[in-house]
C-alpha cells in the first residue's frame, strides 16, 4: 500500500495565502476528495502536490520527500494531472484513437500485449470504445472528461489528481466518470486526489478533506464526520426559546436547519457534509449574517408575470433553444436547470432582451413584447445577475451602487436612502466605502444582488448566482431570495447546475441540449420518483432517456 503525506504545506501567491499549514495522508486504493468553494486552495492543494507549484512543507510519498517543485521532478512520472475545465488537456482536432496515440508517444508507453489488453478494458468501461473514430471537438463534456481521464491514466500513474474534473458536464456523465475513476482507483490501487465543489459527490470518496479560505475544515471519512457534529443540528420546525433566539453568536438558523453547539429542547436532524461548514462557523465564532428584508408597498401585478411560448434561438446551423416553454407566476421561485451547454443562459438573455429569438413569443405582465421599444420596456421590469461579477471592481461598495442607481434612473435622494437600506438588509453595511475587488465572494454577490434590486424590479433574473461560492454564502443567500420573495411579492428565475439547489426552488425547469425535458414542483418530481434520495437522481432519470420527457398540466 502506497501513502502519500502531506505535512505542514503552504502555498502563497505574493502576500495572499492559498493554503495554510495544511496537514493530511492520502492512500492507494482510496479516492480523497477535497471539498470546498471557489478560492478555497483546492487547485492549489492539487498543484502542490503534482509538482507545478512553489510550496513549503514537505510532501512525502513512500519514503520520498519533496518540499519545493524543483524535488518534484523525481517522482513526476508517478503523477497523472488532470487540469480544471472540460477536455482541456484534448485536441479537438484529433479522433479519440489518434488523442491517445498522441499521449501513448508523449509518455513513451511501451505498447505491448499487457498494454493493449490494459487499454482495451479503459476504453470498454469509459464506454468509448465504439467512438474511436469519433472527433474529439464532436464529444460531449461528459466523453470529454472520460477520454481525458482514460489519457491520464494510460502510464499507469501511482498518484491521480484531478482539478474539479466533473464541473458543468450533465448529471449522466458526472455519474459514468466517477464509476470509470472509481474502478480504476480500486483496480490499479491509485492514490487519487480529486477537487470539487459538488458537495453531492462526497457520497463517491473514501476520505473527505474539506476546505474553506485555505484552511482544512475537517478530514476524515463521510460518515464519521457526519456522526461528529449530530449533537449540534436540530429541526428548524423546532420553537426556541427567546433567549436562544437572540443569541446571534451561539447558534445559526437556516432554512433546513438550527445549528448550535448548547443542547437545545427541540428534535435533532441528521447533518449532511454541508453541515460541516456551519458547525464549523459556530466553533470559531464566527457570526451568521442577519437578514432585514421589510414588507413594502407592492404594486397590484398580476398573477402570470412572464409567459413564454416555444422560444427558439439559432447560432448558424446549432439549435440553442428549440420550443421552449414556460411560465412565470408571482411570487415564485422558478428554477432553470442544467449542465453547461443546454440553453440556461440563451434563454435568459432573451428574456432579459440582450438576445433576439428566432421564434416564439414573451410577455411581461401581460404586455407581449415584440421589438426593441418593448424590449427596453422590459428590461425596466427585470432586475438582472449575470453569472459573472459585472460591477466594477475599482469603485467601492457605495460608488457602485449610485453609478448604477442613476443608469436606473433612480433620484440621489432615494439613491442614498437604497444604499443605507439595502446593505443593512443584506448585511453588507460594513464593506460600504471597500473597493468591489477587496471584497469575498459571497459579499459581491450580494453587492450584485443589491444592484440588480436597486430600481425595485417585480422580476428577477439571477444567472447562476452561486457559483464557486461557500457552502454557507450559498444558504444565506438562497434565505436572501425567499425573503425577497415573501416580503416584496417578486418573481425570481434563477439559473443553477447544482441540483440540489432545486430543493430552494417552488418549481423547476430542466433543460437538456435546448430543450425542456421536465416543468413542475420539486414535491411532484419527488411523487414520481419516490426512490430517489436527491434531486441529482430526478436529473438523471430525465436524462436517461429523451423521450422522457414530463410537464404538468
Amino acid at each position: 500500500m502506497s501513502l502519500l503525506k502531506i505535512k505542514n504545506l503552504v502555498v502563497k501567491y505574493g502576500k495572499y495565502t492559498a493554503i495554510n499549514n495544511a496537514s493530511f495522508e492520502a492512500v492507494s486504493g482510496e479516492i480523497t476528495g477535497i471539498i470546498g468553494a471557489n478560492g478555497g486552495g483546492k487547485s492549489s492543494f492539487i498543484n502542490a502536490v503534482s509538482g507545478v507549484l512553489t510550496f513549503s512543507g514537505e510532501i512525502d510519498f513512500d519514503g520520498f520527500v519533496y518540499s519545493s517543485a524543483e524535488e518534484s521532478n523525481k517522482i513526476k512520472k508517478y503523477i497523472g494531472l488532470m487540469p480544471q475545465g472540460i477536455g482541456i488537456i484534448l485536441y479537438n482536432s484529433l479522433t479519440i484513437k489518434q488523442q491517445i496515440d498522441y499521449f501513448i508517444n508523449i509518455k513513451h508507453v511501451k505498447v505491448d500485449k499487457e498494454f493493449k489488453e490494459y487499454l482495451d478494458y479503459l476504453l470498454t468501461i469509459s464506454k468509448l470504445k465504439d467512438f474511436t473514430s469519433r472527433m474529439v471537438v464532436n464529444l460531449s463534456g461528459g466523453m470529454k472528461q472520460k477520454l481525458a481521464l482514460v489519457c491520464t491514466l494510460l502510464n499507469k500513474p501511482k498518484i491521480l489528481l484531478l482539478d474539479e474534473p466533473t464541473i458543468g458536464i450533465d448529471p449522466i456523465g458526472r455519474f459514468e466518470f466517477w464509476q470509470l475513476l472509481i474502478d480504476m482507483t480500486k483496480r490499479e490501487d491509485i492514490i487519487s486526489i480529486i477537487s470539487t465543489t459538488y458537495i453531492q459527490e462526497a457520497d463517491y470518496m473514501d476520505k473527505l478533506i474539506l476546505v474553506e479560505e485555505g484552511n482544512i475544515v475537517d478530514c476524515g471519512d463521510k460518515e464519521s464526520l457526519i456522526s461528529s457534529i449530530s449533537d449540534y443540528c436540530y429541526d428548524p420546525k423546532g420553537q426556541l426559546d427567546d433567549s436562544i433566539k437572540n443569541a446571534d453568536n451561539k447558534i445559526i438558523k437556516t432554512e433546513k436547519f438550527i445549528y448550535s453547539l448548547e443542547p437545545l429542547n427541540i428534535a435533532k436532524k441528521r447533518p449532511g457534509v454541508e453541515s460541516i461548514f456551519f458547525v464549523n462557523w459556530l466553533k470559531k465564532k464566527k457570526r451568521y449574517p442577519k437578514i432585514y428584508i421589510d414588507e413594502r408597498h407592492k404594486e397590484e401585478l398580476p398573477n402570470l408575470i412572464v409567459r413564454v411560448e416555444n422560444i427558439t434561438k439559432r447560432f448558424g446551423s446549432f439549435t440553442a433553444l428549440n420550443q421552449v416553454s414556460l411560465n412565470l407566476h408571482k411570487k415564485e421561485i422558478l428554477g432553470l436547470l442544467g449542465p453547461n451547454g443546454a440553453g440556461k443562459t440563451t434563454f435568459m438573455k432573451i428574456l432579459l432582451g440582450l438576445l433576439p429569438n428566432d421564434g416564439g413569443k414573451i410577455e411581461l405582465l401581460g404586455v407581449p413584447i415584440k421589438d426593441y421599444r418593448d424590449r427596453i420596456n422590459l428590461k425596466s421590469h427585470i432586475g438582472y445577475l449575470s453569472q459573472n461579477f459585472a460591477l466594477y471592481k475599482r469603485l467601492t461598495v457605495k460608488e457602485n451602487l449610485q453609478y448604477f442607481g442613476t443608469l436606473y434612473g433612480v433620484g440621489k435622494k432615494e439613491i442614498d436612502r437604497k444604499i443605507k437600506d439595502f446593505l443593512y438588509m443584506l448585511g453588507i453595511e460594513k464593506w460600504i466605502n471597500h473597493l468591489a475587488e477587496n471584497i469575498s465572494f459571497g459579499t459581491r454577490q450580494r453587492l450584485s444582488l443589491a444592484v440588480a434590486l436597486l430600481h425595485e424590479p417585480p422580476v428577477l433574473v439571477l444567472d447562476e448566482p452561486t457559483n464557486g461560492v461557500d457552502v454557507v454564502a450559498r444558504e444565506f443567500f438562497w434565505e436572501i431570495l425567499h425573503n425577497i420573495k415573501r416580503n416584496w411579492d417578486t418573481s425570481i428565475v434563477v439559473s443553477t447546475h447544482y441540483m440540489g439547489e432545486a430543493e430552494y426552488c417552488d418549481r423547476v425547469v430542466l433543460l437538456k441540449e435546448g430543450e425542456k425535458i421536465a416543468d413542475d414542483t420539486v414535491h411532484n418530481l419527488y411523487k414520481r420518483f419516490p426512490e430517489s434520495s436527491n434531486f441529482e437522481e430526478i436529473f438523471v432519470n430525465f436524462y436517461k432517456d429523451a423521450s422522457n420527457i414530463y410537464v404538468s398540466h
